[in-house]
């Protein structure tokens, strides 16, 4: 008998049949929000003529700044060099300039060699820091950020650890109530997911909510890890990074950062998605064995690429302009229908006409059909809970195009709700 007539099929991952040789685990990325996104609009016919506007990819669309690719190519000699698990002082020095610009606060009070290291951008290293807890609680669990990024469950999945959803939805303040969670449940936690300005709905959360965050995790000993990936992109007020909070906050010891660890990507900051490339700072003894694991099996950033990034981290005209961007990107918006436009981030995050009776799917299916305009369900973004999907009745769209594109979105939302 030939050996694959042994195996079992268990579960089905993106499209391909999984044997029962693979973790079962796996299959919670059956539900992954885009092949949702996919199964929603995949039978639903265009009945328009006009140019699709898909926004459901959170990628910003315009350029980095020119002088990026002058950077790269001068730096193209050290493509021989195996990148390393730690940050090099120019990477450093780089990361100093930026923190004394942004985080003035932070600057010169800790030692960065010990508190940092070079992530490529933030999907990696938020899976990474689930391993990096792994049984250090018996009947342990991971708490969740609900609506969620996929990396944050996928880091709660890697914990070993239940995975405990917390809402964040209009009564909370579009923020997850840290009320909520019971003494019980917070002694077994291993790792709580939050991240500040929102995904999807770009609330900037406060510097008490924070710093209780960060209470709770020391008093209930987990790692905190808040996902800062869109903090340099906001309207009215800079939000505050977890890093200056708790800087202000006294330590049980000699870690500022105890408890705590942040991520910080150029993604959306520079515009520069496919340059992978981020740090992460916090908590001295995680980041030692964060470092353990990716010099094991972890992806790393190659050293001109590195030093692209520093250069993007030392230059701040060039984020001033993309975050100028977002601003008139909105504003625009706002001039053709009545949106509430976000404290940060580039995600609008519009409220189901009442005509569709809360069913964010028949609203998508309905624009995706009849206005060519692409979006996300909020349901899809959500795990249901005993209190229901805190992203239900709600479209995500990503404002990421040029300003022309963005026009165009807002003249068919306007007729779309004219229309109903």
């Amino acid at each position: 008998m030939c050996p694959e007539h042994h195996l079992n099929v268990s579960i089905s991952l993106m499209g391909f049949v999984l044997l029962s040789m693979l973790n079962p685990d796996f299959s919670i990325f059956n539900d992954n929000m885009f092949l949702q996104v996919r199964q929603i609009l995949n039978d639903v016919p265009m009945q328009t003529t006009e140019e699709l506007l898909d926004v459901t990819v959170g990628e910003p669309q315009m350029p980095p700044p020119d002088w990026l690719a002058e950077v790269l190519n001068a730096e193209s000699k050290n493509w021989q060099a195996y990148p390393k698990a730690f940050a090099d002082q120019a990477f450093l020095d780089d990361v100093a300039v930026y923190i004394e610009a942004r985080f003035p606060a932070l600057s010169g009070r800790f030692d960065l060699a010990d508190h940092i290291v070079p992530v490529p951008g933030t999907r990696e290293p938020l899976h990474l820091l689930g391993w990096c807890v792994r049984g250090a609680k018996q009947n342990s669990c991971a708490l969740v950020s609900n609506p969620f990024y996929h990396a944050w469950r996928a880091g709660a999945l890697a914990s070993g650890g239940q995975i405990v959803y917390i809402n964040a939805s209009a009564e909370t303040g579009f923020l997850p109530s840290l009320d909520i969670l019971d003494e019980a449940t917070l002694s077994r936690c291993t790792i709580l997911y939050l991240c500040t300005p929102t995904n999807p709905h770009g609330m900037i959360a406060s510097p008490d909510y924070i710093a209780k965050a960060l209470q709770l995790a020391r008093q209930f000993n987990f790692l905190l890890v808040v996902d800062e990936c869109y903090v340099d992109i906001w309207r009215q007020t800079c939000p505050t990074s977890a890093l200056e909070v708790a800087n202000q906050m006294p330590a049980p010891g000699d870690d500022p950062f105890a408890n705590l660890v942040v991520l910080n990507s150029l993604s959306k900051r520079s515009n520069a998605a496919g340059l992978r490339a981020g740090f992460l700072c916090g908590d001295k003894a995680l980041i030692a064995a964060y470092k353990l694991v990716v010099a094991n099996g972890g992806a790393l950033v190659p050293t001109p690429l590195l030093r692209v990034a520093g250069a993007l981290y030392r230059d701040d005209q060039h984020n001033q302009t993309i975050r100028q961007h977002y601003t008139t990107s909105f504003q625009i918006l706002s001039g053709h229908v009545p949106i509430i436009i976000p404290e940060g981030g580039f995600f609008l995050w519009y409220p189901v006409p009442e005509a569709f009776g809360g069913d964010d799917a028949a609203c998508a299916q309905h624009l995706f059909g009849q206005w060519g305009i692409k979006t996300v369900p909020g349901s899809v973004m959500a795990e249901q809970t005993d209190d229901g999907n805190p992203a239900a009745g709600y479209l995500r769209l990503a404002i990421v195009h040029d300003h022309d594109k963005v026009d165009e979105l807002g003249q068919r939302l306007a007729r779309f709700e004219s229309s109903l």
